[in-house]
């Protein structure tokens, strides 16, 4: 590939980009000064990123990083409970993000990005990431088979990195001349220092200037798609009835068979090979941390299937935190209900500590960034669970807190002047938007066949008599489309005109259970 030249059109238009704030790297320059700068220095800027692109030559002043280490939980005494973040000179963002932009461009459009890698890309999240790991579960146990997923932990995965081995993959993606060269670059000879931030003293502490040997840096732009295509070829390593789901640095594996002896003997394979490749590729594995379930439609002692690596037995747990869902092995979405429910409660409290002292407007603001946003992450996969009452609850709840009414008033009216929709109509309403954005997901009945009837707008069921399928977003937003009004069906084409006119819909109707949605009379 070739990276193609600038011009100060895009310099102005990545620069206008940036989020505003104030903070800085070693040269002092934060993104408020560069956009005030930007007609200005657009020019000149172009003329330098322009000669780093000709020349393969990333230029060394845009190497230098402030490390701040930002406290994650546990013991503050504890180095390991610190997330690295790397402050870098503004002027590397922009060059990485023409960079970036090229080196994005080139692997979408020749497809060598490995489509079980679900992290840092466009139109994908962690949201699709999850439903490939349930929808390949749920299938593996409709078709009567063993299955079970191992859920590695990597230690530092971006810091470890080892440059001579990323540079080496980069000509299996066309990555090839100057351009080569200029990734090279990038990676070679970059120093960091460490900054303490001392709030009593309101001083600052350095370490000194040290050389970067391994990793991509962290809180980069190009750092993230380096890493991407580093771990690129991990499925290569892997059979065929092995299923990778990965998400940058989070990995995760399917595994299935017809009998206990073959899946136990797929497990151990699977793992040694994986792992083999992880050492190779210099990233170290924490196999205390890397946990396995196996997956059934209900709770069964599956004691006998282990999975051990010299001499090591791999921890075998019944649920665990994947991608910030946490996942049982009966996919029952039980423990995720329960431990969603004391971060809802607190929103709860803290609405009715501010509501004396601010305004309706931001009230409602406080709902969305704190509890909104808790309450409808993963919802479209534990949403239809009687265990979800819990959390319309408290839902009801903090309404009734930024409202002002008693406890056993009527919330329906609330959630319409409000136009928030109560969970049931939301979680209705976020299986709609995956069913836009995943059409090839979905097959129309006309698709099927040419006879006109009044089920042709509606989505083919798929035979599956399995009660825990039925449960499953596929089937599920299925179920909700065809109970659509016909006229938002019509309109499945057009994403935009189908969501607006779903969620206006929901929002004059507020259904307070699937079944009163199901039982709506669509000929209203």
């Amino acid at each position: 590939m070739i990276f193609h030249f600038t011009s100060t059109k895009e310099i102005k238009s990545i620069i206008k980009s940036l989020n505003t704030k104030n903070s800085y790297g070693y040269d002092e320059i934060s993104t408020r000064i560069l956009k005030i700068s930007a007609n200005h220095i657009s020019s000149p800027l172009t003329c330098i990123i322009n000669k780093a692109i000709s020349t393969g030559i990333f230029p060394e002043r845009l190497k230098y990083s402030i490390i701040k280490p930002v406290h994650k939980k546990g013991l503050k005494t504890d180095p390991s409970n610190y997330r690295p973040i790397c402050l870098l000179p503004l002027f590397s963002k922009v060059l990485e993000k023409v960079l970036y932009n090229r080196l994005t461009e080139h692997l979408n459009k020749n497809n060598l990005l490995n489509p079980q890698q679900f992290g840092f890309r466009k139109r994908l999240s962690t949201e699709d990431a999850i439903f490939r790991l349930t929808h390949e579960i749920l299938n593996a146990l409709y078709n009567r088979l063993i299955v079970g997923s191992i859920f590695f932990d990597l230690a530092k995965a971006f810091d470890s990195v080892n440059h001579l081995r990323l540079v080496h993959k980069l000509p299996n993606y066309g990555i090839v001349g100057k351009a080569k060269l200029l990734l090279e670059s990038y990676l070679d000879n970059r120093f960091q220092k460490v900054q303490l931030d001392s709030t009593s003293l309101n001083s600052k502490t350095y370490s000194a200037w040290t050389k970067v040997k391994h990793g991509v840096p962290q809180g980069s732009v190009l750092g993230p798609l380096l890493f991407l295509l580093y771990i690129n070829d991990l499925p290569n390593a892997l059979s065929h009835n092995v299923t990778p789901i990965l998400f940058a640095d989070d990995t995760s594996i399917i595994i299935t068979g017809q009998n206990v002896p073959k899946f136990q003997k797929e497990l151990n394979a699977t793992f040694g090979h994986i792992a083999e490749w992880f050492q190779t590729n210099f990233l170290s594995l924490n196999i205390s941390k890397t946990q396995f379930i196996q997956f059934s439609c209900m709770n069964t002692n599956n004691d006998e299937t282990q999975i051990s690596y010299e001499c090591i037995c791999i921890p075998k747990a019944y649920d665990t935190k994947f991608l910030g869902i946490n996942i049982n092995n009966t996919l029952t979405w039980k423990t995720h209900i329960e431990k969603t429910l004391p971060k809802l409660s607190s929103a709860c409290y803290a609405m009715r500590s501010i509501k004396p002292f601010v305004s309706q407007e931001l009230l409602k603001v406080i709902y969305y960034a704190y509890f909104q946003s808790i309450m409808s992450y993963g919802i479209i996969f534990w949403g239809h669970s009687s265990l979800s009452n819990k959390v319309f609850r408290l839902q009801k709840k903090i309404l009734r807190i930024m409202m002002g009414i008693r406890n056993r008033d009527s919330c329906r009216k609330l959630f319409i002047n409000l136009k928030i929709l109560p969970l049931p109509s939301f979680y209705i309403f976020s299986l709609i938007r995956f069913i836009a954005k995943n059409k090839e997901l979905f097959t129309l009945n006309k698709e099927i066949h040419d006879k006109e009837t009044r089920q042709q707008h509606n989505f083919h069921y798929p035979t599956v008599n399995l009660v825990k399928c039925q449960t499953g977003v596929h089937y599920m937003g299925i179920k909700i489309f065809n109970k659509l009004p016909t006229y938002i069906k019509n309109e499945y084409t057009n994403s935009t005109k189908f969501i607006s006119l779903a969620q206006n819909f929901l929002n004059e109707n507020s259904f307070y259970s699937l079944e009163e949605f199901y039982n709506y009379d669509t000929t209203k």
